[in-house]
């Protein structure tokens, strides 16, 4: 039988797994997503090429800045 400090200890453990498991799920979601505008805009003509180098630079700099903040975690 567990204690309650067990208790709490093995409930935080399954509810940051859980957390875990759905971060990543709506992570990618939302990148699935940003692929999809980008793979859009770049073949849509009335785009102009401007805003698609932009939106590709936004996004190589919004995956790098994520991984220097789960190096420093």
């Amino acid at each position: 039988m567990l204690n309650n400090n067990d208790r709490d200890k093995l409930n935080e453990g399954i509810f940051g797994s859980i957390k875990k498991f759905s971060d990543s799920f709506f992570d990618g979601l939302k990148m699935g997503a940003i692929n999809t505008a980008l793979e859009k805009a770049k073949k849509n003509k009335k785009v102009p090429n401007q805003l698609v180098q932009r939106m590709e630079e936004i996004d190589k700099l919004s995956k790098e800045l994520e991984e220097y903040l789960k190096k420093y975690e």
